[in-house]
């Protein structure tokens, strides 16, 4: 599940970040965005790793 999650996931924020810099957000902006929401994708795929292998063993 994560694994054909959080590619889309990516794919989807980077799509978001240049849909939102043809608006006229600035390129550091957009950057910071790619940079939180890949931080934020990254966070909730170990979390769910954790929680799936809590009772493993």
């Amino acid at each position: 599940m994560i694994v054909l999650i959080c590619p889309i996931l990516f794919i989807l924020l980077i799509l978001f970040a240049i849909r939102q810099q043809k608006r006229g957000l600035a390129g550091w902006k957009a950057a910071l965005l790619v940079v939180a929401g890949s931080g934020v994708i990254v966070f909730m795929s170990f979390g769910l790793l954790i929680v799936g292998f809590r009772n493993f063993g």
